[in-house]
């Protein structure tokens, strides 16, 4: 590393790890990356800032930290900085951003997926080429959606929130309540780990064996097609990314696409909802499970970016 090179960490904060990276010069050109389990707040802290330490901090130029939500995105908040209302147990009301206070360098500050939202459209790799708008969906542990519009991540209130959008419950599925401690079947209650758990009658750790021809999958198909059509409809995004430990089940793909062109039933005129091109449009992301720490760094680099510009 020269003294000339800039030093970036990227902080993903997923509810269940967090990822740190160190790029040098460009958010892509990792030279170190670490995954945390997401435990308690203070024993996941200080692994967090142990490694940072160990990694040379006093170097670090900008910090960007993209963080499951909700979060508190207004700098005129008191609780700006904080992650809020969140499902998870334990850490409604924690300041992430505050872990990183004795760092005096620049801090850019986000949803995780919001993050994953900006790599795709700054960073894809995506066959349709440079794009200005992208919504992000991923599901795990909750459901997240990010978007980028016109080249910047949507704030207003707070931040996008679709994977508590409600959907129309599928037919013969009346009998699930979902699992969302807020809203029961929301699209979170309906499709998180936790909600195909529940409904299979089995532990997390165990999805991995449920085969692709279960039909379970369709279900999770069907409703996470109508998330991607309603967010079609409601921002026209160039792209919609799909992420997260459940989408890495491929048979999950083409039941979205299909039931996505379905759903909109010809009503939006272009020629990525139709077959021959719903896959230009509804996509897995080139970066795989990268995406969301390759948007953290880039959190980091805008920071930058605007501390000079005000300096």
């Amino acid at each position: 590393m020269n003294n000339n090179d800039l030093k970036f960490v990227g902080v993903e904060a997923g509810g269940t790890s967090i990822c740190l990276t160190i790029a040098i010069n460009e958010p892509s050109n990792v030279i170190e990356r670490i995954s945390i389990p997401t435990t308690t707040v203070e024993e996941t802290k200080n692994k967090v800032l142990e490694w940072l330490k160990s990694k040379g901090g006093d170097n670090i130029d900008a910090i960007g930290i993209a963080s499951f939500g909700p979060i508190d995105l207004d700098e005129s908040s008191e609780t700006y900085g904080y992650i809020t209302t969140t499902p998870k147990p334990n850490w409604g009301q924690t300041n992430i951003l505050g872990w990183f206070s004795d760092y005096k360098c620049p801090k850019g500050f986000d949803t995780d997926v919001n993050g994953a939202a900006i790599s795709e459209t700054f960073h894809g790799r995506h066959k349709r080429g440079d794009i200005t708008s992208c919504a992000y969906i991923t599901v795990g542990t909750g459901v997240g959606v990010g978007c980028v519009v016109n080249g910047a991540c949507i704030h207003g209130l707070v931040h996008p929130e679709g994977g508590h959008t409600f959907t129309k419950i599928k037919e013969g599925d009346n009998d699930f309540q979902g699992t969302c401690p807020f809203h029961k079947n929301c699209v979170e209650g309906l499709v998180s780990t936790g909600a195909i758990s529940s409904r299979l009658g089995i532990t997390a750790d165990k999805l991995s064996e449920i085969t692709d021809d279960h039909p379970v999958w369709l279900v999770i198909g069907y409703y996470l097609a109508q998330l991607c059509a309603n967010i079609t409809c409601l921002l026209s995004p160039q792209i919609i990314v799909l992420g997260g430990g459940v989408l890495n089940r491929s048979v999950l793909y083409p039941i979205i696409r299909r039931e996505t062109i379905k759903i909109l039933n010809g009503y939006i005129k272009t020629k990525y909802l139709t077959d021959e091109f719903i896959d230009q449009y509804i996509v897995q992301s080139p970066f795989g499970s990268h995406a969301g720490s390759i948007g953290s760094l880039e959190l980091a680099r805008r920071a930058l970016i605007k501390s000079k510009n005000n300096n």
